[in-house]
């Protein structure tokens, strides 16, 4: 079997890796087994690079990453959610998605985000920017001042608003908490394991590469240690070790 492509997006630190979407997609390949290789794209030439491949644009007709060619089939395929449902159809050793579940799965990531993402995305972007390479600060600037409809980055996250969006970040998190305690297993679908497993623990990931340690060490922490455990978990399902990084000195608290 060729090695099945995945384009990244890469970062300054020591192993570039930092975007949970993409993440997504390292788990669902480690835990079906399937062999690949990155490519890394820089942000700011992320639309020529998929253009240029054939790929599809996603939501609101960007063009994003996670992208997959599989060399095997010819396939181009847009998207993290698009991209567990073509694996689990042409590859469906080990399912990421259970037979029947994929709205449901769709339903907990919008919910997830929601929840959990929304009410402190201006504080993580801001986070996100300084592990940005050079060459894309300006482009991840200019979009997600779009995104947040501000005309100034220091309007996205002002400090005298840091400390209400992280206590949100954690608020949304004991609510994810709550569904796994009622899941009644080990996992959100109780016993089996599912790519919502890996949705969570993609954006755990992220914020391990974007917080300093002490943040990363109260996060992981958490709910009697749920988020590190879970992390661990994932990894070990799905052979990787997404989500550890070198120390940080930089904090937003």
């Amino acid at each position: 079997m060729q090695p099945i492509i995945l384009y990244d997006i890469p970062s300054k630190l020591p192993t570039k890796r930092w975007a949970p979407n993409p993440s997504k997609t390292r788990f669902c390949l480690g835990y079906k087994g399937l062999p690949h290789e990155i490519i890394w794209v820089e942000f700011c030439d992320i639309a020529l690079t998929m253009k240029g491949i054939g790929a599809s644009p996603t939501a609101g007709e960007r063009y994003t990453l996670p992208v997959i060619t599989d060399p095997n089939t010819g396939a181009v395929v847009s998207d993290s959610h698009a991209i567990a449902k073509y694996l689990d159809e042409t590859y469906p050793n080990k399912p990421l998605i259970p037979h029947g579940a994929h709205v449901l799965v769709q339903t907990f990531e919008t919910l997830f985000i929601s929840t959990v993402l929304k009410p402190s995305s201006r504080l993580l972007m801001a986070r996100t920017l300084e592990i940005q390479n050079e060459m894309s600060r300006e482009l991840f600037i200019e979009s997600r001042l779009k995104m947040f409809r501000e005309t100034r980055w220091e309007d996205v996250a002002p400090a005298e608003k840091t400390q209400q969006m992280w206590a949100a970040l954690k608020k949304g998190l004991g609510v994810v908490d709550e569904w796994y305690l009622k899941s009644g297993g080990r996992w959100i679908m109780g016993d089996i394991f599912s790519f919502a497993d890996i949705v969570v623990v993609s954006w755990v990931a992220w914020w391990s590469a974007i917080l300093n340690e002490q943040e990363r060490q109260e996060i992981h922490a958490l709910h009697g240690g749920r988020w590190a455990r879970r992390l661990a978990d994932v990894n070990s399902e799905c052979n990787t070790d997404l989500g550890y990084f070198e120390k940080h000195n930089r904090s937003f608290l």
